[in-house]
């Protein structure tokens, strides 16, 4: 037992050692990547090696690594199996062109927020979180849409054990927390202030299948330029947006 809890913790850094790799940060020193995992630098190795054996990354110049097309074609393969990013597409693609920010779908994957899928605009205002990227556990208008789905014990024992793991806690404190998810849940979006990034106001609207939330599309915007008219303006693109898709997954 205690050498197969060793391989699942293997697998489990080499996996968070390919999630290092994302548009902003494409390659990195092994060195770095000890930095960023928290590990030593002998085991970051031995890891870089297995990933390289297995073609998932390769190294380019100065021993710096990046991840091969293999990872591409997971990409694909992924996407092909979840048909809510094709869904998807149009709606967000519209919100985008109407609102001028980029969009995000959020889902729970492996019981924890994601971004899953991402719209640009030509806008200079970038985003911190790309497709494939966990999100605060505790923060932001998204996660707490897609708590909605939970019952109230499942949230307070996802609540307790995100803050025994670590995670930042709630902007406004574990009740309150509670409670904003009762009330976005019920009017079916939510508003979160500089939560995640500083500077970024976010809207987000909560998408239905079968009468459930299963996911959540959010338009995070630069709050210097957030008035009320235009903050109103964004929660009701948002929520139209949201109510495409939710019609889209479920017709009736």
């Amino acid at each position: 037992m205690t050498r197969a809890k060793s391989g699942a913790d293997s697998a489990r850094r080499a996996l968070d050692m390919l999630f290092a790799f994302t548009e902003q940060h494409p390659s990195a020193s092994v060195k770095d990547l000890a930095e960023q995992l928290d590990i030593p630098v002998p085991s970051a190795h031995r890891y870089v090696a297995m990933l390289r054996d297995m073609g998932l990354i390769e190294e380019g110049a100065r021993g710096r690594y990046h991840l091969t097309m293999r990872v591409a074609a997971l990409a694909r393969a992924a996407r092909q199996a979840t048909p809510i990013v094709d869904l998807a597409e149009p709606p967000m693609r519209r919100l985008a062109e109407q609102s001028g920010e980029a969009v995000l779908l959020m889902r729970m994957v492996a019981g924890r927020p994601m971004c899953f899928h991402r719209v640009e605009t030509p806008s200079r205002f970038r985003l911190s979180f790309e497709p494939g990227q966990p999100l605060p556990l505790l923060r932001g208008a998204s996660v707490r849409l897609l708590l909605g789905a939970m019952t109230v014990d499942e949230r307070t024992r996802y609540l307790d054990a995100a803050l025994e793991s670590g995670a930042q806690p709630p902007a406004h404190g574990r009740d309150e927390f509670l409670a904003e998810v009762e009330r976005d849940l019920a009017r079916g979006y939510s508003i979160s202030n500089e939560e995640i990034d500083e500077g970024v106001w976010a809207a987000s609207a909560a998408v239905y299948d079968g009468g459930k939330p299963v996911a959540a599309i959010s338009a995070p915007c630069p709050a210097f330029r957030m008035d009320e008219d235009r903050k109103n303006l964004i929660v009701e693109l948002v929520r139209k947006a949201a109510a495409e898709l939710s019609h889209a997954l479920d017709p009736r």
